[in-house]
This record gives structure tokens, sequence and C-alpha cells, in this order.
């Protein structure tokens, strides 16, 4: 399984790849504009870099360009990680509180993702630190996928698309992934913590209150009935709105009609 960091104006602070170990390492590619090429080339000689084919690409486009071509070039199984994560596990499966790990630690968490993926599972990612104390520790299916994005490309290549959207453009796919009956599988056991909403870099150099707020009602109106959209009272981060998903409601609609992707959203 090959290991792509997405990444944009955080060239020294690489938090995802400073936790993963040699042996992922090995398999990692940094993918970033042209510009930051060649001193993330300096700075982490032990990875690959990329750099994305057009100028200002945002990160639905950049993730699809990623599953097409690694996918072209023969790959068959990748994971996507955002470039601000730390990761935590559970002390025990009765016990929910957490501790960080990084290094060798990871090996066996991302060899579990590794191994759940396949044909019959063609979406995988590790549960957000957020609320995880109210999932039970284990595989949940379906779930939301966020941070950690694991494909299986021979079928998430030809059966869905990241660049329907420009934001929640992870939540996209995995809904037209679900609708078309391909169950995902989170494991919640281990967690991805991402550095913060906004933090500086990445998405932060163009998403704005407004854009993310449209882009909520967007996703809405692709998937009416399995999206509602809301305004939750936050105290601490960016006032904006969010949305909820019926992650069941929409693999139980898949197993039964199985329809195609254009059947599924009408793009506006």
């Amino acid at each position: 399984m090959e290991i792509l960091i997405p990444t944009r104006g955080r060239i020294y602070q690489q938090l995802t790849l400073q936790s993963l170990p040699p042996e992922l390492r090995k398999r990692t590619t940094l993918v970033c504009p042209k510009r930051e090429a060649s001193e993330l080339h300096r700075l982490y000689e032990d990875v690959k870099i990329a750099w994305e084919p057009y100028p200002n690409m945002k990160i639905a486009q950049t993730r699809e360009w990623i599953v097409q071509t690694w996918f072209s070039c023969g790959y068959t199984k990748i994971i996507m990680l955002d470039d601000d994560l730390r990761f935590y596990t559970r002390k025990s499966v009765d016990d929910w509180h957490l501790d960080e790990i990084w290094g060798d630690k990871l090996m066996p968490e991302f060899e579990r993702i590794e191994d759940k993926l396949s044909s019959a599972v063609p979406h995988v990612g590790f549960g957000v630190r957020q609320g995880n104390h109210l999932e039970e520790a284990g595989w949940k299916t379906p779930g939301r996928m966020c941070h950690s994005l694991a494909y299986f490309l021979p079928i998430v290549a030809k059966e869905a698309k990241f660049d329907t959207v420009e934001i929640r453009e992870d939540f996209c796919m995995t809904l037209q992934l679900l609708l078309k009956g391909f169950p995902n599988a989170v494991w919640n056991e281990t967690v991805a913590d991402q550095n913060g909403y906004n933090a500086a870099g990445g998405c932060s150099t163009y998403r704005t209150v407004e854009m993310s707020d449209a882009e909520a009602w967007k996703l809405k109106r692709l998937f009416p009935g399995f999206v509602s959209v809301r305004k939750p009272n936050y105290k601490t981060s960016v006032h904006r709105l969010e949305v909820t998903v019926q992650w069941q409601k929409a693999l139980e609609y898949g197993r039964r009609h199985r329809c195609p992707l254009k059947k599924q959203i009408t793009l506006v």
C-alpha cells in the first residue's frame, strides 16, 4: 500500500511524515505544488516527491489526480494522509482513553488498514480522535472517513470522483461509493488527530467561511435525503456550517439499488 501525503504551505511542518517509521517512509510520496518540490526534496531525502501538474490545484483536484495517476501506474492500494496528523490508540478495548503512538508502533496499524482494503471493502480509514469515546472499539461499517483515506484503486478509480465538490471531497467520495453498494470500514481503536481547523497552509490558503458554507449546501443538493446542513455553536473554532451524513442509510440504499454514479447525483 503506497502512502500519499498531499501538502501545501507546510514545508517545515510535516507532522504526519515525522510520525512515520522508516519502513513506511520508504513507500511515502509527498504531493505538493511544483514551487515547493525542490525544498521538500532537500529536507526529506528518504521519501519521494511528486508535484501537481497544474498550478493552484485545490485538494479535491489533487486527490482525483492522485487516484487516477497511481491507478494508471499499476498501483492497487493507496492511503492518502493529511499532512498535519498525529496518531493515537486506545489503552485497551475497554478503555477509550488514548496514548499517542508513532514510529514502529504504527506498523501493525497500517498493516491492518492494508489487509482490510479489498474489492469487498474498497475504502478504509482510521477513525478520528474527536468523539472517539462514543464509538465502539474495532471496525465500524459504514463510518465517516476523513484525514486518512485508503482506497482499492481498481474500483475507486472507476466508480467515483473526488472533484465533484471543492470542500468535503472526502465525504462526497464516501457517499458515492456507499450509494453504489460498496461498504467502507473505519478502525476506531487507532485514530488520527488533525492540527486544528484552518491551520496555516493546506486548504486555508483558499478556503473561506463563505466558500465552506456554499459547499455544505452543494453537498446536500448532490445527495438529497442523505445530507443535512446545521450550524453548530462553536466556542473556539471558526463559525461555519457543518453537514450531517446518513452513512448507514446511504449504504443500505446502495445495496438495494446499486445505481450508476450518474443516476445518484446531479451535478450543479
